[in-house]
C-alpha cells in the first residue's frame, strides 16, 4: 500500500447549523480558501454553527473544534474509518518527524477535564517507529455552537510520523482500547450525538462535491435530496468473515468499467467479480487491485517518480470518459467517476506547480495499486462522485450519483424509523472483509483499454534539496528520524507540509498495533 506525501493543500472555513425545520440534523457547510464569518441572523435563530475545514483537492476534511473550559482550539481530520477522537497534547509531537498540524490540547489548562486512564491509548502504524501513545480523558467538545458534554477522547503524549489529530466517526467496536485490550467500547462521538439528543440516529451523509469546487457538506442525522440524482440505494454493510462483527464501512463492490465517448464501455471485471471495498473519507486516493490498476495506469500514461509517486500529465482531466463502479450485483447502484477527479495538481514544498520536462503540468494520479491481502479502499477520489449516507444503526450504506456544484438544499431528518431514505435495499450479495485475506476473484484477464498516449518524462527535481519522499508499501510516509531537539508546540492548521496517510483506516488494530488485513 502506497503512502502518500501531499505537498500542500487549500484550507477551508465552514458553517454548521442545526436546521430549524429539522432540529436534530447537524449540517456542516464547507468552503475553500476562506473562513466564513457566522452571520448574526443565524446566531439569533439558535442554530449550531460549526467551522469545518476542507482540503478537498487532496482529500483531507477537518473540523475546527474547541475542547475544554476555557475552550482550546484544535483541528481534527474527519474519518469514517476510525472510531476515536484524539488530538495532540503539549510537547507530544516533533516537527522533525511530522507536520504536527491542528493545534494541541492541554488537559491541565481545562477546569472540566478528567483523566480517565493514563497510557492506555495506543495506535501504531506499519511504518517502523510511527504511532501515538496517550491518555483517555473526558471533557467538553464543541464544534462551533454545538457542545457535547464530557466526551471521551484521547490526548497524545507521544506522537511520531502522524500529521494531525483525528475525529473518528466509525463504529465504536473499532476503538483502540477495544482492539488492544479486549474491553467493551465506550460511547464515541456518534453515540453521544444521539445520547445527548443532538441527532435522532447514528447516521450521517457526505457530499464532498467535485475536485475544483468551493463547497461541500456533511450532515449528521440527515441527508439532502438536492445533492444527488436518481434514488438512493442501500447496501448492507459487510461483516468481518472471522468474527462476524461489523467493524468498517465495507460494501460489496461487483464491477468496474471504463466508458469512452467514442468507443463505448470496456468492462474490466467478469460477471462473477465481487470484492469488499471500504468507503473511507480518511483516504485521499482510491485503491484498486493491481490487476485493475495497471491497465488504467497505462491508459492514463502514469509515470512512477521516486519522490512524487504516481504522476500523470494534468491533461487527462480533459478526457471526457468515466470510471464506473458497480455495487451489489446487476441490480445495484453504479457511480461514474469523471477523469478530472483523478488528476490532483501536484506542487513542491514551496507551493510551485510541478511540471514535466516539456513544461506540461504534473498531477498526482487519483488511484493506487492494492496488493493481494490488503484492504481495498475507496477514498475521496471516488467519494466526491457519490452521495453517501452512512447508517450505523441499520448497518447500511446508501449511495447515489452526486449532483456537483448545486446551491440547492432539501434536508431530510433521519429518524429512528425512517432509515437512509433509500428507495431499495440490495440484499443477497456477500463480500466479507477478513483479517487474513482479501480474495479478489473475477478480474477479467483479457480486458484492455486504449492508451491515452505516453506521458513525457518527469522533470528532474534534484535542485529541491531536503524534499521528503513517499515510501511504497507502507501506510505512512517516511521522514527523518526524531531529532534531539525534543518536542515542539503543535502549530495551528494553517498550511505547510501535510503528510497524508493512505488507508490506515483500512487496517485492524490488534494489540495496540495496526496490521493490514493480510
Amino acid at each position: 500500500m502506497a503512502a502518500l506525501l501531499l505537498k500542500s493543500c487549500l484550507f477551508l472555513g465552514a458553517l454548521s447549523s442545526v436546521l430549524a425545520e429539522a432540529p436534530k440534523v447537524v449540517q456542516m457547510q464547507t468552503y475553500r480558501q476562506k473562513r466564513e464569518t457566522i452571520p448574526e441572523r443565524l446566531l439569533k435563530r439558535a442554530n449550531f454553527p460549526v467551522t469545518l475545514g476542507n482540503a478537498a483537492t487532496v482529500g483531507l476534511y477537518y473540523v475546527n473544534a474547541t475542547v475544554g473550559t476555557p475552550p482550546q482550539e484544535v483541528s481534527l481530520q474527519i474519518d469514517t474509518g476510525s472510531s476515536d477522537v484524539w488530538m495532540f497534547g503539549p510537547r507530544s509531537c516533533n516537527a522533525s518527524t511530522s507536520p504536527c498540524l491542528g493545534g494541541d490540547f492541554d488537559v491541565s489548562a481545562s477546569s472540566t477535564s478528567k483523566v480517565l486512564s493514563e497510557g492506555t491509548f495506543s495506535i501504531r502504524y506499519v511504518t517502523p517507529g510511527s504511532g501515538i501513545v496517550g491518555n483517555y480523558v473526558s471533557d467538553e467538545f464543541s464544534m462551533g455552537g454545538m457542545k457535547i458534554k464530557q466526551l471521551t477522547m484521547a490526548v497524545a503524549t507521544d506522537a511520531k510520523f502522524v500529521p494531525t489529530g483525528i475525529m473518528g466517526i466509525g463504529f465504536n467496536v473499532g476503538e483502540s482500547i477495544v482492539q488492544s485490550q479486549g474491553v467493551d467500547p465506550y460511547p464515541n462521538i456518534i453515540d453521544e450525538l444521539v445520547a445527548q439528543k443532538l441527532t435522532n440516529t447514528r447516521a450521517y451523509s457526505l457530499w464532498l462535491n467535485d475536485l475544483g469546487s468551493s463547497s461541500g457538506t456533511i450532515l449528521f442525522g440527515g441527508y439532502d435530496t438536492a445533492k444527488f440524482t436518481g434514488d438512493l440505494t442501500a447496501l448492507q454493510i459487510q461483516p468481518d468473515s472471522q468474527s462476524g462483527n461489523i467493524t468498517s464501512m465495507t460494501v460489496a463492490w461487483t464491477s468496474l468499467s471504463l466508458t469512452d465517448p467514442s468507443s463505448g464501455t470496456t468492462t474490466l471485471t467478469t460477471s462473477d467479480f465481487i470484492a469488499p471495498a471500504i468507503l473511507d473519507s480518511g483516504t485521499t486516493l482510491t485503491g484498486l487491485p493491481t490487476a485493475l490498476y495497471e491497465p488504467l495506469a497505462a491508459f492514463a500514461g502514469v509515470v512512477d517518480d521516486p519522490d512524487y509517486g504516481a504522476v500523470v500529465n494534468c491533461n487527462i482531466s480533459n478526457y471526457p470518459g468515466t470510471l464506473n463502479y458497480g455495487f451489489g450485483g446487476p441490480g445495484g447502484p453504479s457511480i461514474s467517476v469523471p477523469f478530472y477527479e483523478l488528476a490532483i495538481p501536484a506542487t513542491d514544498l514551496n507551493g510551485a506547480p510541478l511540471t514535466f520536462r516539456d513544461g506540461s503540468p504534473a498531477c498526482t494520479f487519483g488511484l493506487f495499486p492494492i496488493e493481494n491481502g490488503q484492504s481495498i479502499l475507496f477514498g475521496d477520489t471516488f467519494l466526491r462522485s457519490a452521495y453517501v449516507v452512512y447508517d450505523l444503526d441499520n448497518l447500511q450504506i446508501a449511495i447515489a450519483p452526486t449532483v456537483f456544484n448545486t446551491t440547492k438544499s432539501s434536508v431530510v431528518e433521519i429518524t429512528s424509523g425512517s432509515g437512509t431514505g433509500a428507495s431499495s435495499v440490495v440484499t443477497g450479495i456477500t463480500a466479507k472483509q477478513t483479517a487474513t485475506k482479501v480474495a479478489v476473484p473475477g478480474i477479467a484477464k483479457t480486458a484492455t483499454v486504449t492508451a491515452l498516449g505516453t506521458a513525457p518524462a518527469l522533470a528532474s527535481f534534484g535542485a529541491l534539496s531536503g524534499v521528503r519522499t513517499a515510501t511504497t508499501g507502507s501506510s505512512t510516509a517516511s521522514a527523518t528520524t526524531k531529532s534531539a531537539a525534543g518536542a515542539v508546540t503543535v502549530p495551528a492548521f494553517d498550511g505547510g507540509l501535510l503528510l497524508m496517510v493512505a488507508g490506515t483506516v483500512g487496517m485492524m488494530l490488534m494489540g495496540g498495533v495496526f496490521f493490514v488485513w493480510a
